[in-house]
């Protein structure tokens, strides 16, 4: 721990070392990749496919008349481009948060699913998570499907979506419990978080309840193992008000009973905003997440070999003053990148960290420097070999236009 705050105490040093150096190398090892678009873009994601194909999502609104577009774009890495961006879907109905984006994920058949929330009442919050398919790799899609079997006019949303078995399973958040505890004492009026598979047509294949009392508005995120285990991870919400992050894994047709996945014991009484992320290599699997337990913001990373046996103590992350909106994504059984928000000096950077699970944490790299407020969204990574790392954010400084670089991960070496 005393090693960890001089690192903190010496950070500003660091900093000015790392532009120096960062500005040295920058051609090398941070590149833009171009992303053509005459009209404004937010809320990127990305997904890489089992066929070594990259998507991008985002969303454009037009402010005058507030109707929402969700496009879709693949990478060309020869040319460092991303191709001409294609329509998915448009509407003026849409629920389009800072926070709370679509998702496209590929199956194995190039078939393609995406979602997107659409007001489903008069009350802010109040809407449904549609989801559209293609089952030509986006040259075609089928009609909006509601993801979520119930009717009530409450919050569905924060989806995470992988490929399982060639076909799509999600987690998100449920509030139709809120509803239902009006004509029912015997529920309580509580966000819960549920699982839901899908094929390519459209066809529910599962619904299932994972937590029946979870954190309002947190992200949620999945990842598979080897064995072909989902995990979901979350930010669960106790009777005190606790909000400590929650695993759940998928195994003999059951999600397992909730589990901690370390106890920071931080007590808040709204949603913080900010959820955990997870990712796999092979059965190995880690997660990151954003606490501010004894009243520190703190980030923090735990590994586990076996899902079955649930993840060892957490590393502490040598942040600065970090704001969260994390991402991760495993280069090996010990290793991970991390993306963050991290306030130095005053101002909000993108930074993207190596962690080792045995050696503890690694060097890091400042991408660029980015708005802090909401706006700015959620920077997403996305390693699309075991040489390279794509970031996406959304510059709010510069009329909400999507930006991606291309990291070499060689920079970590």
């Amino acid at each position: 721990m005393e090693n960890l705050l001089n690192m903190n105490k010496n950070l500003s040093w660091t900093f000015l070392v790392l532009l120096i150096v960062y500005g040295c190398t920058k051609d090398y090892i941070l590149q833009p990749i171009s992303l053509k678009a005459t009209f404004q873009s937010s809320e990127p994601n990305l997904f890489t496919s089992l066929d070594g194909t990259t998507y991008l999502s985002f969303i454009s609104t037009d402010l005058s008349s507030e109707e929402s577009k969700l496009y879709f774009s693949t990478l060309d890495l020869d040319n460092l481009k991303w191709n001409k961006p294609s329509l998915i879907n448009s509407s003026a109905d849409w629920f389009v948060n800072w926070a709370d984006f679509p998702r496209i994920t590929a199956n194995n058949s190039n078939g393609l699913s995406v979602h997107y929330l659409q007001k489903s009442g008069e009350d802010t919050y109040s809407y449904d998570i549609k989801v559209m398919n293609s089952s030509d790799g986006g040259a075609n899609w089928n009609k909006p499907l509601k993801l979520h079997t119930d009717n009530t006019k409450t919050e569905h949303g924060f989806v995470s979506t992988i490929n399982y078995n060639n076909d799509f399973l999600s987690t998100y958040l449920d509030g139709r419990q809120n509803e239902l505890a009006k004509h029912d004492k015997g529920v309580k009026p509580q966000m819960t978080l549920r699982s839901t598979s899908y094929n390519v047509n459209g066809e529910i294949l599962m619904d299932k309840l994972i937590d029946d009392r979870v954190c309002d508005c947190c992200q949620t995120d999945l990842g598979i193992t080897k064995s072909n285990i989902p995990i979901t991870v979350y930010r669960d919400r106790s009777e005190n008000e606790t909000r400590d992050i929650y695993y759940s894994f998928f195994k003999d047709s059951n999600w397992s009973i909730p589990a901690v996945v370390n106890n920071d014991k931080w007590i808040i009484s709204g949603c913080p905003v900010n959820g955990p992320a997870i990712s796999t290599f092979k059965n190995s699997s880690s997660v990151v997440w954003y606490t501010e337990e004894e009243g520190e913001s703190k980030l923090k990373i735990a590994f586990s070999e076996n899902i079955i046996n649930g993840f060892d103590d957490p590393i502490l992350i040598n942040a600065n003053d970090p704001l969260g909106r994390v991402d991760i994504e495993m280069i090996s059984e010990t290793s991970s990148l991390i993306s963050y928000m991290d306030i130095v000096d005053e101002k909000a950077y993108i930074k993207v960290q190596k962690i080792n699970s045995i050696t503890g944490n690694n060097k890091f790299i400042i991408i660029e420097e980015i708005s802090n407020t909401r706006a700015s969204g959620f920077p997403k990574i996305n390693i699309i070999d075991n040489d390279k790392t794509i970031i996406t954010w959304t510059d709010a400084q510069n009329k909400y236009n999507v930006k991606t670089m291309l990291l070499n991960n060689s920079y970590f070496d």
